[in-house]
């Protein structure tokens, strides 16, 4: 069976694991759609069931300074995941790899950073989960502070400088709900501000030959759905602020919203890539034809149709590798 690495990129705290909680999540919803099913390993499973416990028992108003609230994970790990079609065995392997944030901090060592930039380099795609109220509020005053857009523009520049196969990086910006919730201007505000404070790893990304090798898209996340961002507080030593969170009613649940995108998104690509690398070039025809690839093709095709391209979501660059 086909095993493909995902790389969950992103500074301490910023919420890569919640996210991928909340996109499993999602996917028990929309897998009918498509006829799948996405089996985690036992481990994995255990993991994200006590990390979604804890998303849904958050009390009504919060505080929340990076490296602080919900902890991140001091360790490196994998989520193991397989694709299959309902009822039948798996075809896929999807393997998720989560870092200590503190890998791509100031104070990582050397062999650190080393570990996540040959891990961004083996992956098939990268999910970059950006902290979205450090990048809106007070004008991003905090932003390279929070999501450290340099030194993940540095990583990439020293992982991807002999990629040869295609890639996906997913922006995934985290916690904006704010910003959805007003609707069509706010959006395009968090895609150019995206684009601004990202401008280095964009431009890098679409300079040659890396322009026709990697795709890149933009999925914000709802990663609660229950919650805004209302305050911040700014630091007074550490130059990290404090965000205020509250529920948008007392009584409202955890309802994220969108956390299937990146999840469309990823599968779309890895699905195509797969379809496309089973078999040589001048076979695919055939094999589809016959119908060996028809249960790929279809679940291809299903999620191409639930990818979203409005409202902020957007695909920046290789449409034709999705």
């Amino acid at each position: 069976m086909n095993e493909l690495k995902i790389t969950l990129l992103g500074p301490s705290a910023v919420g890569k694991t919640s996210l991928l909680t909340s996109m499993y999540e999602q996917f028990k919803r929309i897998s009918f759609q498509a006829n799948l099913q996405l089996i985690p390993e036992a481990e994995s499973h255990a993991i994200l069931k006590k990390r979604l416990k804890e998303l849904k028992s958050l009390t009504e108003t919060f505080k929340v300074q990076p490296g602080a609230g919900i902890p991140g994970s001091s360790e490196v790990r994998s989520f193991i995941f397989d694709l299959a079609e309902q009822d039948k065995k798996p075809f896929l392997r999807l393997n998720f790899y989560d870092y200590p944030g503190g890998y791509i901090s100031d104070k990582a060592s050397p062999n650190e950073r080393k570990f996540v930039r040959e891990l961004m380099n083996d992956a098939a795609a990268v999910v970059i989960a950006i902290d979205t109220p450090a990048l809106m509020m007070s004008k991003g005053k905090f932003n390279e502070y929070v999501n450290k857009p340099k030194q993940i523009t540095a990583m990439f520049k020293e992982a991807y400088q002999d990629i040869r196969e295609p890639r996906l990086v997913i922006f995934a910006p985290v916690k904006c709900e704010m910003e959805m919730i007003k609707g069509e201007r706010a959006a395009k505000q968090l895609l150019e501000r995206i684009k601004k404070e990202y401008a280095d790893l964009l431009n890098f990304l679409s300079s040659p030959p890396l322009n026709s090798q990697v795709a890149i898209a933009i999925t914000p996340v709802q990663t609660l759905g229950c919650v805004i961002c209302t305050t911040i507080e700014e630091p007074r030593n550490n130059y990290l602020p404090t965000f205020g969170f509250r529920k948008i009613s007392r009584d409202a649940e955890y309802n994220p919203v969108d956390n299937d995108q990146p999840l469309r998104y990823l599968l779309r690509f890895l699905l195509k890539m797969h379809h496309e690398g089973r078999t040589p070039k001048f076979l695919q025809a055939v094999v589809s034809w016959i119908g060996l690839d028809a249960h790929i093709k279809n679940a291809l095709t299903q999620f191409s149709r639930g990818c979203k391209n409005t409202a902020g979501f957007v695909v920046l660059q290789g449409r034709d590798l999705l």
